[in-house]
């Protein structure tokens, strides 16, 4: 059975008045312009697409270390007939509802949300795994190996243009939540916002084809912070620009093209909100981060 989102006053009311405050003024960039910075941002990711499985798989042998939890309770005694338990606390939650990420509403009319994961046990990548690879400050740096006790994807896009295929649908945002131990969620976001000051700039090398014609192409990648601890219990907004040049003559093949990133935590959720049409609007990007920080509060152990 699909999932229900809240509807109604109370709680619900007041998350949707808050977003309605963030985005009231925002500018929805048409469908054609979308589509158009889709099928350029395929392009510029074409030349590390490789190395990015690469990568996931070096993640995928050193996620044995790190789990979440605390050791399980020993069996509690039996308590004496007439003599009163002990109070427990309720446990922790460990689901990632539906309601908890971002809503085709919040982020553009006409959207819709579609590519749907939801898994236990999996490895946190809240930086796209191509960076480690081509920036060396990053590599080196003493990172969390370990696995999100749950983890839920989705993307808000356009309605695909072939019914049953989603990826034939442009996306608009892809959204990831993943569920750690306390101070789990605090180094994987310091690991997020260790970026932009240990990968200001880096090159790696790769191919495109572009009419049928494979060239040798170096991208130059630059990351910067746009905004800082404007949401949640911590937060930033990376801007992630990209440039191809010809590695034989340093032409440029296509960019720069500018991809928004927001990282936000609250309590035990990390939240990475990914602009994946590329529209550079700092505004709309912390409209959005602030939008994904109140739909987590609803879902974090504790509640905000």
């Amino acid at each position: 059975m699909p999932e229900q989102l809240p509807s109604g006053a109370g709680a619900g009311a007041g998350l949707a008045d808050q977003v309605g405050r963030e985005t009231a003024t925002v500018r929805w960039l048409a469908p054609e312009e979308i589509r158009a910075r889709g099928r350029r941002r395929n392009r510029i990711r074409a030349v590390v697409g490789t190395v990015a499985v690469v990568a996931v798989v070096a993640v995928g042998s050193v996620v044995t270390v790190g789990r979440y939890g605390p050791p399980p309770s020993p069996v509690a005694a039996p308590q004496p007939a007439n003599f009163p338990a002990p109070a427990t606390s309720p446990p922790d939650r460990v689901e990632i509802p539906l309601s908890a990420l971002l809503q085709p509403e919040e982020v553009g009319p006409g959207l819709v949300v579609d590519r749907v994961e939801v898994r236990p046990d999996e490895a946190v990548q809240v930086i796209d795994p191509t960076v480690p690879l081509g920036c060396s400050g990053y590599a080196t740096r003493t990172r969390y190996t370990g696995l999100a006790r749950m983890t839920r994807r989705h993307t808000v896009q356009q309605p695909p243009a072939v019914p049953g295929d989603p990826l034939s649908g442009a996306a608009v945002v892809h959204e990831e939540v993943f569920r750690l131990g306390p101070d789990a969620a605090r180094q994987v976001f310091a690991d997020a916002r260790a970026v932009p000051d240990l990968c200001a700039e880096y090159v790696s090398a790769g191919a495109i084809e572009i009419d049928g014609e494979r060239l040798a192409v170096a991208a130059v990648h630059r990351w910067r912070m746009l905004a800082e601890g404007f949401a949640g219990d911590e937060s930033v907004l990376l801007d992630w620009q990209t440039t191809i040049r010809r590695q034989d003559d340093s032409t440029v093949v296509d960019g720069p093209a500018s991809r928004l990133v927001g990282v936000v935590r609250v309590a035990d959720l990390v939240a990475r909100v990914d602009r994946a049409d590329e529209s550079a609007d700092p505004e709309r990007g912390r409209a959005l981060v602030r939008a994904a920080a109140a739909r987590l509060c609803t879902a974090a152990n504790p509640r905000c």
